[in-house]
């Protein structure tokens, strides 16, 4: 198939899906209540939660300097902020293209194998991924009852009821997936020389071994303190940002940091969902979620819509300026001459 006709074809699945989920999100709701709540936000608030979610994006972006140095590569932070904006930017494309977007923005500007940075974003996203499970821990902890509730019903209870009335489905699911895996590995082990030694298989053993020296980066941190101190205040950011837009809209002003530290985790599930900048997916699970702490659907939904939306702008405008200012420079690189000429 050609490569941008499965492209268009996988853009115009990720698109549906999401349109699938933004209908399940705002079925039912009144649209002119909706508009209402959100023609009356305090922008000022606003404002300083997109401030707050940029300083956040700063903050990451000087942590996967930490990776990167230890190569032997010294990127400025500018121009891996730039980066990370634009990797946020082709995200809104596809999902999960914006670490590789970022990677190779970073090779153009700086010249650093694509192979070892992303090595260095893997373990970034392993980092998130710890963080994420001990702030869910955190979370459950604080708000056991409320966590269950919401787990149970809005996830598992559907989950348990389909299964239930499909046992025989579900038995034959499992079947061909363990006969999938085995017949696959079988495969393997009868055709491992020849696929090593075949150009796809060169590929894939020289892409893991620059993965490879990516990982080993996080053992060579000059300060493994600073590294974990810059994790902790990205979160903290996030944190600070899903709080201060609660301000923004009357029904959630009075909503806690405690409730915050619950949305910023369900919030963070519904961005990892497979499509455009977690759309639907965000907004689902954040109004569903705010119900348990006394707020309406309606007014969750303001609430998901608005914080959404804001980051979306955000990432779109300096996305896109950020994507400006590499082919600017990228043509100004072109036409240097060289040394001497």
């Amino acid at each position: 198939m050609n490569s941008r006709l499965k492209s268009a074809i996988q853009f115009c699945v990720f698109v549906a899906l999401g349109a699938v989920m933004l209908y399940f999100a705002f079925k039912g709701q009144d649209f002119s209540r909706l508009t209402s709540q959100l023609k009356s936000a305090n922008f000022y608030w606003v404002a300083v939660a997109a401030i707050v979610t940029m300083v956040a994006h700063l903050v990451r972006a000087i942590r996967w300097n930490m990776l990167i140095e230890p190569m032997g590569y010294h990127p400025k932070n500018s121009n891996t902020f730039i980066a990370v904006l634009i990797g946020y930017l082709a995200n809104l494309a596809f999902p999960r293209l914006g670490e590789v977007t970022r990677c190779g923005t970073l090779t153009k500007t700086d010249n650093i194998p694509m192979d070892k940075l992303i090595g260095t974003v893997i373990v970034e996203r392993v980092v998130d991924l710890l963080s994420l499970i001990i702030i869910l821990v955190l979370t459950v902890l604080l708000q056991f009852n409320r966590i269950s509730t919401f787990v149970y019903d809005h996830l598992l209870k559907g989950i348990i009821e389909k299964l239930s009335a499909n046992t025989t489905a579900m038995v034959i699911s499992i079947i061909l997936v363990v006969v999938g895996i085995t017949g696959t590995l079988y495969v393997f082990k009868k055709n491992k020389d020849r696929i090593y030694q075949s150009g796809l298989g060169k590929k894939i053993m020289g892409l893991l071994e620059g993965i490879s020296h990516g990982l080993t980066s996080i053992s060579k941190l000059k300060s493994k303190g600073k590294f974990l101190l810059f994790t902790v205040l990205l979160w903290v950011l996030y944190l600070l940002s899903t709080y201060t837009m609660f301000f923004a809209l009357q029904p959630t002003a009075n909503l806690t940091l405690l409730t915050a530290l619950f949305v910023l985790t369900v919030g963070s599930l519904g961005m990892a969902a497979p499509v455009q900048g977690g759309l639907g997916a965000f907004h689902w699970i954040v109004s569903k979620g705010l119900i348990l702490y006394g707020i309406a659907e309606l007014d969750g939904l303001a609430y998901a819509t608005i914080s959404h939306g804001t980051q979306t702008l955000m990432i779109v405008i300096f996305g896109a300026l950020g994507f400006v200012w590499l082919l600017l420079t990228s043509n100004t690189r072109k036409t240097q001459p060289e040394y001497g000429q």
